[in-house]
């Protein structure tokens, strides 16, 4: 049996055999208080991870990063075999020494294994990224019917004719009615109806006489593969789903079967037969729960970002139909907005939405509408903006003339605010309505910046409005709050990437150097993945997501691709400086 823990990365890709192996060669060393472990130039002999106490790194008597528990040091002097920095423990220590030439052996038979070394940034970063699908079994096994959901029943009288049932079916889009008989429940489903025309049944007997009553039931809180397994067993194709002993929906096999293979299309579904703002207010939680199955399944952020923004397009444009009048709906284009619009508001921060209207029309409910609209999303889970970004709010709101004048406002009084709100607009996502009034607002933007360079370099100037939290050494900068020292991902890292691909699509500004490309994507998703499981971690415990993380709280690998990751977003910015001449702004 192992001694020690070997299940994090990177030895989480070594087989069985490998681990035993490497420990067999590995020895437990002890430093006292301010021991030095390893010291500048000095040639390395071992991989060395934390068993217990700290390790500080050190470049001259600046701290540039400190090992705890699992943690792993010198990678990169292993392979270089000398240190550039001073460890030093700063506290009795003990560490698992591995031989150099034990790991590096390794690194020559298992691919995986060395891609920690050796592989580039992007590298790293994809297998990280799939070091979570061992995840999704427990996942699933753990799912309650309540984390999948059930259809909304339908419910009709014994005494209701065949054709009554037919009709509710029809109406509601189900496959199935249950039927109130006194005390008794019971169920008709197409399979009956099938049985009736074959039997020459009248259409205007009472559905009571031909439903059957021996209903077979399932908590909505038991587990989702109890419900397959009384399916598989009693061949059944749907189950009535009760709480506290009362009949709240039917569960339908394909439900079941989608929810372990691909959820989403259900809750499409559910959208689509949504008649309240109440249903879609639980459909709401359901895209919720889809968010963290999937992320424990090992879906990227930028797979997710694009799925939830369908949904949260479907969900918007189902409440927007319910709240709008018919000539408000068919004379306007609800957009999606910044983060919404690019597909990267995974989890529900704020909202961020826009009305187009077409000009001449005479729309007096439309403040009313969209008043009631952001209510509705606020309902939903969905936060206000902070800057006011929302139908409910007139500068917002506006008809295709006005958005062109505020467009051209916005270049010709190019000061910091203007840019960031034409940065939102240039997100703009179309949800439900007439497209082409944005596609003409579009049209102008374009036609008013043709040759214009003096504005793409005072738009891409944004770049630097938040300092890289990455310093010499490649020492991690952070701030400390509440007792702890975080760094925020958003400002540091993933908004200068994202406003620097937004100023060269604006600018049409061709393509980017391959390497720096694929660098560019890899280091937004590993930022947005880190975002995202402190999003999920905040929820858990009762908080609003944020933006901001604990370097300290990630493991060696993670820390080291934080590190990666703010590396490239430097040479991104580098390179846009050096592009758009930002120093002579």
């Amino acid at each position: 049996m192992s001694r020690f823990d070997l299940s994090q990365p990177p030895f989480d890709n070594l087989s069985p055999a490998e681990r035993d192996a490497l420990e067999a060669r590995a020895d437990i060393v002890y430093y006292a208080d301010d021991a030095q472990i390893i010291g500048p130039g000095q040639s390395i002999d071992a991989l060395y991870m934390v068993i217990k106490g700290v390790v500080c790194e050190l470049s001259d008597d600046e701290i540039l990063s400190r090992y705890h528990l699992r943690d792993v040091f010198d990678a990169r002097a292993l392979v270089s075999a000398r240190a550039a920095s001073r460890f030093v423990a700063e506290e009795e220590t003990l560490l698992l020494a591995m031989p150099r030439d034990a790991v590096l052996a390794l690194t020559d038979s298992n691919p995986r294994f060395g891609a920690y070394f050796y592989a580039g940034v992007a590298e790293k970063m994809g297998m990280l990224a799939q070091r979570a699908g061992y995840r999704e079994l427990q996942t699933l096994l753990a799912a309650t019917i309540r984390d999948a959901g059930c259809r909304q029943p339908v419910f009709i009288d014994a005494a209701d004719s065949i054709r009554d049932a037919a009709d509710a079916m029809k109406a509601r889009r189900s496959k199935s009615v249950l039927v109130r008989d006194g005390e008794r429940l019971g169920i008709f489903t197409t399979t009956d109806f099938r049985d009736v025309i074959l039997n020459g049944v009248a259409g205007t007997e009472p559905v009571g006489r031909h439903c059957g009553y021996q209903l077979l039931t399932i908590d909505i809180d038991d587990f989702l593969f109890n419900a397959l397994l009384l399916m598989t067993q009693r061949n059944l194709r749907r189950l009535v789903v009760t709480e506290n002993g009362q009949a709240v929906g039917i569960l339908a096999q394909v439900d079941v079967l989608s929810y372990f293979s691909n959820h989403s299309h259900l809750i499409v579904q559910r959208l689509d037969r949504a008649e309240t703002l109440d249903e879609l207010a639980d459909i709401a939680g359901q895209i919720d729960r889809l968010v963290r199955i999937l992320s424990g399944h090992g879906v990227k952020p930028q797979q997710l970002g694009r799925l939830v923004q369908a949904l949260n397009a479907r969900l918007f444009a189902r409440a927007w139909r319910m709240i709008a009048s018919p000539r408000l709906a068919e004379n306007s284009c609800l957009l999606a907005m910044g983060s919404e619009g690019r597909g990267e508001q995974i989890l529900k921060t704020d909202q961020d939405n826009m009305l187009l209207l077409r000009d001449g029309e005479d729309l007096p409910e439309a403040a009313a509408c969209c008043d009631a609209f952001s209510a509705a999303l606020a309902r939903f889970g969905y936060p206000p903006c902070p800057g006011g970004v929302m139908v409910s709010n007139p500068q917002w709101r506006l008809s295709r003339n006005a958005m062109r004048d505020r467009i051209y406002g916005w270049l010709t009084r190019p000061d910091g605010e203007s840019m960031m709100r034409l940065a939102i607009f240039c997100d703009a996502d179309p949800v439900c309505g007439d497209a082409s009034l944005l596609a003409d607002c579009r049209d102008y933007l374009q036609a008013r910046l043709q040759d214009d360079a003096g504005f793409f370099s005072r738009f891409a100037r944004a770049v630097d409005q938040f300092d890289t939290p990455l310093g010499p050494f490649s020492r991690l900068r952070t701030r400390v709050r509440d007792g702890r020292e975080l760094l925020d991902l958003k400002k540091g890292g993933i908004f200068p990437l994202v406003h620097g691909l937004r100023a060269l699509a604006l600018a049409l500004a061709g393509k980017l150097d391959a390497r720096l490309a694929d660098d560019i994507q890899e280091a937004l998703g590993f930022l947005s993945q880190l975002r995202l499981e402190r999003g999920l971690s905040r929820l858990d415990a009762g908080q609003p997501p944020d933006n901001l993380i604990e370097p300290e709280s990630l493991s060696t690998l993670e820390r080291d691709l934080l590190k990666d990751a703010l590396a490239v977003v430097k040479r991104f910015k580098a390179q846009l400086r050096h592009h758009y001449r930002l120093g002579s702004f």
